[in-house]
């Protein structure tokens, strides 16, 4: 895992000019300071630290340290808990007191501690047996890394405009988010009515010439990047090309998430391929990407069960492509 870019070396990434060479006059973070920013979430999005997986470990290792059947003692933590055990206390003038389990001075395993043992040894197999299942559901969703890069979202083009005018007639207020973002053109076309704008974008090359165009952009899945934000605040969502590659299982949950971060009649829409397109895949596409595009009844079904309300399709402009384009809205309780 590469180490996080230091904001310096981040912002002067590409030349060691200064803001005030950039054409952004001073008023704001320039298109350097943007895209060191998404550089710097997305290392921190993906760094160990924190994970379940890491917090599990840590736990893990406390207790088989303390409570093992081996007990090595081998690690840091073990010693900072014998030593803290040594630590007299400062309060009562006196030794700090052993706590529950641990073995007295005649180095005797007390009740809890033959107990545990067993305990920690399940925990081990357990972890085992789930790390085993969750890198074979890993395996069938993402064979593969890449697949935003396998099957690339088209650029919205003539839909941006017809897109973000429903979009602006209809939020209540609040960052409107699309996924995935691509180059920015519907990003563009909504800060031009005075919205704010937040793009979502996985490819991380495509994610920077967004960030250069002056848009605020994310690199990160959306169903990841949606479910750190805070619920009801969201004035809209755009959802096109990550529609178009999850599995089925994943579909629901995405909705799930933007109806949980949107805010009362915000509008949600969904550009999606014709079913047609899949066939048109490239052959390393057409295998390792378990997605496909849905019919329109399926996202009609599917936006009503997660329980968005008017459900209906957004009818193309002259000019557009052969996509379409379903439109609802988070209901107002």
């Amino acid at each position: 895992m590469p180490a996080p870019i230091p904001p310096s070396a981040a912002a002067n990434h590409g030349g060691d000019n200064d803001a005030s060479d950039d054409g952004s006059g001073g008023g704001g973070p320039s298109e350097q300071e943007r895209a060191g920013e998404a550089l710097r979430a997305a290392f921190a999005r993906l760094a160990p630290q924190g994970s379940d997986e890491w917090n599990f470990m840590g736990a893990f290792t406390q207790l088989g340290d303390r409570y093992g059947p081996y007990q090595p003692g081998a690690s840091v933590l073990a010693d900072l808990v014998k030593e803290s055990e040594r630590t007299p206390d400062r309060r009562a003038g006196r030794p700090g007191r052993r706590r529950t389990g641990a073995p007295d001075s005649g180095g005797e395993k007390s009740e809890v501690e033959e107990a545990m043992s067993p305990v920690v040894e399940a925990l081990r197999f357990l972890a085992a047996r789930i790390s085993t299942l969750e890198a074979r559901l890993a395996a069938q969703d993402a064979p593969v890394e890449g697949a935003a890069w396998l099957t690339p979202a088209r650029e919205l083009g003539d839909w941006a405009g017809p897109v973000a005018a429903h979009v602006a007639a209809r939020t209540p207020g609040g960052t409107v988010v699309h996924a995935d973002c691509g180059e920015g053109a519907l990003l563009q076309a909504l800060s031009g009515r005075g919205l704010d704008a937040l793009g979502i974008e996985p490819r991380g090359g495509v994610a920077l010439h967004a960030l250069e165009q002056g848009n605020a952009v994310a690199m990160a899945e959306a169903h990841e990047h949606l479910a750190g934000l805070p619920s009801r605040e969201l004035g809209g969502v755009v959802l096109s090309g990550v529609v178009d590659r999850l599995p089925v299982h994943a579909v629901a949950p995405l909705l799930t998430e933007c109806r949980r971060a949107m805010a009362d009649g915000a509008p949600i829409v969904i550009v999606s391929e014709p079913v047609a397109a899949a066939a048109s895949r490239e052959a390393p596409a057409a295998d390792l990407v378990a997605g496909r595009p849905l019919h329109e009844a399926t996202w009609e079904l599917l936006l009503d069960r997660v329980g968005f309300a008017d459900v209906a399709t957004q009818p193309g402009a002259p000019g557009q492509d052969d996509r379409f384009a379903l439109i609802a809205v988070t209901p107002s309780w």
